[in-house]
This record gives structure tokens, C-alpha cells and sequence, in this order.
């Protein structure tokens, strides 16, 4: 009885299986690299983020008078004037000291390079308060933050008082090419007044309380129509997560 002739079919429908079966462990392996590739970058977008924040504060304390109350860059601050420039002070007091542009040219922290590794302008952590921040390899930032602060002017009939400051600060995470840029209003009081020496006439300041009680009705509608000052401290904050393509259309 002659032999059945063997035609290879089973061995196809293997190699068909073993195929398929390397396609999708390719695939589960292109999806696992990705994703720790996607957790490793927010992991370092994360870590410039806290390190934005920290040169945040860092420009906070800056502008509270930082290590050295008494220096010519805190007296500027305290009095809310002074020590800004035109495109950002370089020197040793005003660096990163920056006035408000005017609508036809870009801000400031747009115009000024955050990222360059030689920036003239930008403050590095710690400049004036003090301050340490751990930096250099491993899962540590590649460099130190920094930050610009511009002066804002006033803006209404009524500005309010003291002084608000924009402030910009870049953070970096193991890599340079990882950035973060997070930006702040910050609202500083003037000095509070001195108080009356004792012995001073009580009848100076009465004018100031007859106007208040002199039965003018119109005296609580003008009290109620007063502005309301923002609070000291920070106003508010945000990131800008499209800086770079901000940076290169200012500097065209």
C-alpha cells in the first residue's frame, strides 16, 4: 500500500503561529518601552517643574530683601523704584532686574534667553538670599534655576499701593533639554508709616474725622465704590508651556 505524500501543511500553519506570536510580543514590548520612556520624561518635566517653583520663591524672598536687607538692590525694592532697566539689569545689584515693555516690543521674559547656560540676565537660585539648591547628575536637575523679575506699571485712575512684580522662572531636569517655565505675579506693600510720636496733638487729624461723620450721605457711597487692593504676596501663577516658541518669535 503506497504511503500518503506529505504536503507541509502543518509545518506552515506553525510557522504562520510562531509569526504571529513574535508580532504581538514586538508589539507588547514597543508599548512597554513606551511607556516608560512617556513616565521617564514626566518624571523629569516634574522635577524642573519643582524646581521652577523653587526659583519662584527663591525671586520672592529676592524681592522680601533677600540675605541683605540692607543692600542697594532691597532698598529698590522696597521703595518700588529704582534699579530696573530697559532689557533687564546685568550688573552685580540689578541683574535680572527688568522693566515693563512697552506694547511694540516683546516682555521681557519673552525677549531674554531663561535657557541659555550663559544667560546675562537670568538670576541663578540663590544669587541673593542665600539659598542651596542640589544640582548636578543622577536624578538631580542638571543646572540651578532661575528667574527675571519686571516691574509692572500701574495701571487705572486709582493704581493700588505698592508695587506688583511679573516674575518668570525656568526650572531644568536631568537633562537641559527639559524645561519648565512658570510665571508669577507678586504684589509688595510700602514700608508701613511710622506711628505718631506720644504727645502729639489729638485735634490734628480731626478734619480727616469730621469728613468721615459729617453726616454727608454721599460719604458711605463713596466708601463702598472703593477698590479693593489685591492682597501681598503672590497674586497668582501659571506655566508656560509654549515659552520657547514665544522666545523665538520675539527674537525674530
Amino acid at each position: 500500500m503506497p504511503m500518503p505524500r506529505q504536503r507541509g501543511l502543518a509545518l506552515v500553519c506553525a510557522l504562520m503561529l510562531l509569526l504571529a506570536a513574535m508580532l504581538l510580543g514586538l508589539s507588547v514590548a514597543r508599548a512597554a518601552f513606551g511607556n516608560v520612556a512617556s513616565a521617564r520624561h514626566e518624571r523629569e518635566r516634574m522635577l524642573a517643574r519643582a524646581a521652577a517653583e523653587a526659583a519662584l520663591l527663591d525671586a520672592q524672598a529676592d524681592i522680601a530683601g533677600g540675605a541683605q536687607p540692607g543692600s542697594e538692590r532691597a532698598g529698590w525694592f522696597a521703595a518700588g523704584a529704582g534699579g530696573f532697566l530697559d532689557g533687564c539689569g546685568r550688573g552685580s545689584q540689578d541683574l535680572g532686574l527688568c522693566l515693563q515693555a512697552d506694547a511694540a516690543k516683546p516682555a521681557a521674559w519673552q525677549a531674554a534667553d531663561l535657557a541659555a547656560s550663559d544667560s546675562p540676565v537670568r538670576v541663578p537660585y540663590g544669587r541673593y538670599t542665600g539659598a542651596t539648591f542640589a544640582v548636578g547628575g543622577g536624578t538631580l536637575p542638571m543646572r540651578l534655576p532661575g528667574y527675571l523679575i519686571e516691574r509692572l506699571a500701574p495701571a487705572g485712575a486709582a493704581p493700588p499701593a505698592g508695587t506688583v512684580y511679573r516674575i518668570t522662572a525656568i526650572g531644568f531636569g536631568t537633562r537641559e533639554t527639559v524645561q519648565v517655565v512658570l510665571q508669577a505675579l507678586y504684589r509688595s506693600l510700602p514700608p508701613a508709616p511710622v506711628p505718631a510720636a506720644e504727645g502729639t496733638d489729638p485735634g490734628a487729624d480731626t478734619s480727616a474725622g469730621a469728613a468721615q461723620g459729617d453726616g454727608n450721605p454721599s460719604a458711605p457711597a463713596q466708601a463702598a465704590e472703593a477698590p479693593i487692593d489685591p492682597p501681598a504676596g503672590r497674586i497668582g501663577w501659571r506655566e508656560v508651556a509654549n515659552w520657547p516658541a514665544l522666545h523665538a518669535q520675539a527674537n525674530k
